[in-house]
């Protein structure tokens, strides 16, 4: 099941200011509900954490890889991730996408992800499985904006 998500928030911050915490992963991570032991893995741009998760009967522990890379000119992060489940309940690859951009009151930040999940936890069907995205992305954009603001006011 593909997950395509979007979400985008306004930030008094200057792109700059949003730009220059996108560029640090680990501070990125804390925005991100249900991720636990972010940690720089073996290469450089290589990360590994846990994704903790509950939804519906499932409860998941999901180690993931993920390797971030930038595109500086076009204010882009793009984040590929990968991990499955020592269950079988759910796998999960795909990418998130996070733009900066100028606007006249600050930056406006898009985050897009493209998520496949397999495995039991699929088989909840798309609606579940998109209202509880919505939900994770909604509290992450909210969260990268109380952060960058108060950190740049």
């Amino acid at each position: 099941m593909l997950l395509d998500i979007s979400k985008s928030v306004t930030l008094r911050s200057s792109a700059a200011d949003v730009w220059a915490f996108l560029r640090e992963p680990a501070r990125v991570a804390g925005c991100l509900p249900s991720v636990h032991d972010f940690k720089p893995g073996s290469e450089p741009g290589r990360y590994t954490t846990l994704l903790v998760e509950r939804l519906g009967p499932f409860q998941v522990r999901i180690p993931l890889t993920i390797d971030v890379s930038e595109d500086a000119a076009g204010r882009q992060i793009v984040a590929r991730v990968s991990g499955d489940d020592r269950a079988g309940q759910a796998r999960v690859r795909g990418e998130v996408r996070a733009t900066v951009r100028p606007s006249d009151d600050g930056s406006i930040v898009e985050v897009a992800s493209e998520v496949e999940v397999l495995g039991r936890m699929a088989a909840l069907g798309a609606a579940p499985m998109r209202r509880r995205g919505d939900q994770v992305f909604d509290q992450f954009v909210r969260n990268i904006g109380f952060v960058v603001e108060q950190s740049h006011g």
